[in-house]
């Protein structure tokens, strides 16, 4: 909003040849020509419009130009070391003037406050941010052509203000120069609040919010001793227990080790951008996190840098608050002043800011890229064995497209071929999967001791065991007997068969050479034939368990719809939020107006 006070700041395309004012044209000539259009919108053809027809950036953009509207404000070279000459005074809440010459005066923006002889500052009726030094007696005086409503003399803020009664939505106050308790109360108050006998509003529905607060006490105390009775439970499934905690044990990252030796885990001082703890996408994330303190780090010390060599003004612009409508319009003159004094050092941290960043951005993606790299060569993987096949028919789970595909891809490059894993699509019955997947597991682990039934978790009628139940139902947990879902083997063996394959399939070679060779072969003789689909050959860089296996079925058409899906949604919530979250924010702030008092 102060670009519009400045209506000769598009003279700053003829300014002195000056590096400095040379840098300032090609950085502000975007802002230069929005600045028309935006000052069009505060266009008044009376400089003395009524208060009430314009709103506080209309009234700002009329307001008298102070000397920081010369162009020899902006072209004037940038004062390093600024900390060691005087800086211009800042507007106060505490100084009060001496000079009793000031009273009556129309002053525009006045800094200190007004002197003994009149220290009440009172607002112009028709002139913006124009105040007057006037007397007790004379808050509200028709006669002084200051505010007519602004009637109450305030002695903390020295200034002579409008009635103020909390929660009232019509307020009334006595004629100038009254006294005593009555010299403002409340004629309406806002709903929810009850108008007293001494003109102030008292909220009412009180006993509501007692109660509310009675309730919620009384649900903390039935939480809290639900919690309590479940700690002190005894405990009923110590072999439950056990095996949990073994599968933590063998699920926390542990130090490489040497046969016989016991897993321990990594300490607390490893360095995770350097140590390879749990795969290189961890030591990635960790050394994007270190970047990114590092760059914030970095352009704060040179915000601070600037704030130290050019002036302290750089962190408070914009920040300083303001008691009174008379320290509000100096605090905004004098922001505005030091805005433009100051512009070149925000030109210069943001071109210092974009030079860092894109060169930062680059040398961090070559040295990620350089730590997979590293990374791969020293070690040996799954996927540094495997290539990947695609372009497949479809087959169905009856036929033996494992060997079949195996024979093709040794026949096509000579390499040998340990073994093929078919993609198939499972989608549909993914849960099936799952749980077949389950019982097949289950023959695998060790045997452990039947809890007795009547000692199992949610057997009994109390309360806890049934909110237990009901969580165990929720997820499908039946720990009693007879309450297995696994399907059987006859329906198991039917599924497989019903089963269709997608277009893609992984390639498994005895060696890294091997898969190099077949993939090099393939490239040379245009693809493997297989049907009467030519099939390509390439190598993979994502692990087996990177893999979303049920999803291996989603075409690039799918693709392409889900991500269509997605923008769509996204767009859909950007604009709900801006209808029913910016938009009345904007026209409220835009529709806002200080006229009146207010």
């Amino acid at each position: 909003t102060p670009w519009l006070g400045c209506p000769n700041l598009t003279d700053l395309t003829s300014s002195s040849p000056s590096i400095l004012s040379a840098v300032m044209r090609m950085t502000l000539r975007p802002v230069l020509l929005a600045l028309p259009i935006l000052q069009a919108l505060g266009d008044c053809s009376d400089e003395s419009c009524a208060v009430k027809d314009r709103s506080l950036l209309q009234k700002h953009a009329m307001a008298g130009m102070s000397k920081a509207d010369d162009l020899s404000e902006i072209e004037r070279p940038p004062r390093i070391f600024q900390h060691f000459i005087p800086e211009p005074s800042e507007p106060s809440e505490t100084i009060v003037g001496t000079d009793p010459g000031v009273c009556e005066k129309d002053i525009f923006a006045r800094k200190d406050l007004c002197p003994q002889q009149c220290p009440f500052a009172a607002e112009m009726e028709s002139r913006f941010c124009h105040f007057r030094c006037v007397s007790k007696m004379q808050c509200g005086d028709p006669s002084t052509g200051t505010l007519r409503n602004a009637s109450i003399p305030d002695e903390k803020m020295h200034l002579c203000r409008h009635c103020q009664v909390e929660a009232c939505q019509t307020c009334k106050a006595d004629p100038p120069g009254a006294s005593g308790a009555a010299l403002e109360r409340c004629v309406k108050c806002f709903p929810g609040y009850t108008l007293t006998a001494v003109g102030e509003c008292e909220m009412k529905g009180e006993g509501f919010f007692v109660a509310i607060g009675v309730v919620g006490a009384i649900a903390v105390v039935v939480a809290a001793a639900w919690y309590l009775s479940v700690v002190f439970k005894p405990r009923v499934n110590q072999e439950g227990i056990s095996e949990g905690l073994e599968g933590q044990n063998r699920a926390m990252l542990t130090m490489p080790t040497q046969p016989g030796e016991e897993a321990r885990p990594y300490p607390l001082s490893t360095n995770l951008l350097t140590t390879n703890v749990a795969g290189t996408g961890t030591m990635l994330f960790f050394r994007f996190q270190f970047a990114l303190l590092v760059w914030a780090i970095s352009l704060l010390a040179l915000w601070f840098g600037f704030v130290f060599l050019v002036s302290k003004d750089l962190l408070i612009l914009g920040n300083r608050e303001a008691k009174s409508p008379q320290v509000l319009c100096a605090v905004v003159n004098w922001g505005r002043e030091r805005q433009l004094e100051l512009l070149w050092t925000k030109v210069a941290w943001l071109a210092i800011a974009y030079v860092f960043s894109v060169l930062g951005a680059a040398i961090y993606a070559i040295l990620s890229a350089k730590l997979m790299v590293d990374t791969d060569s020293e070690s040996s993987s799954m996927a540094d064995f495997t290539a990947k096949l695609e372009g497949l028919p479809s087959f169905h789970g009856a036929e033996n497209v494992e060997e079949m595909l195996k024979e093709k891809v040794r026949e096509a490059t000579g390499s040998s071929v340990v073994g093929v894993s078919v993609c198939w699509d499972y989608s549909a019955v993914k849960g099936r999967v799952h749980a077949a997947l389950d019982k097949e597991l289950e023959l695998f682990a060790e045997e452990t001791p039947n809890v007795a039934p009547n000692t199992a978790p949610g057997d009994g009628d109390g309360l806890n065991d049934k909110i237990t139940r009901s969580i165990l139902d929720a997820w499908h947990v039946h720990l009693q007997e007879g309450h297995h879902h696994a399907p059987t083997d006859e329906a198991t063996k039917q599924m497989l068969l019903d089963m269709k394959s997608t277009s893609m399939a992984f390639v498994i070679f005895d060696s890294e050479n091997a898969k190099s060779a077949a993939v090099d072969a393939v490239k040379r003789s245009g693809g493997i034939l297989v049907g009467r689909e030519n099939c390509t050959l390439r190598p993979v860089v994502a692990e087996p368990t990177e893999i979303l296996w049920e999803n291996m079925a989603i075409g690039k058409g799918q693709r392409a719809a889900n991500l269509f899906q997605g923008t769509l949604l996204v767009s859909g919530a950007c604009l709900l939020w801006t209808l029913l979250l910016y938009l009345p924010y904007a026209f409220y702030m835009a529709s806002f107006t200080y006229a009146n008092g207010d």
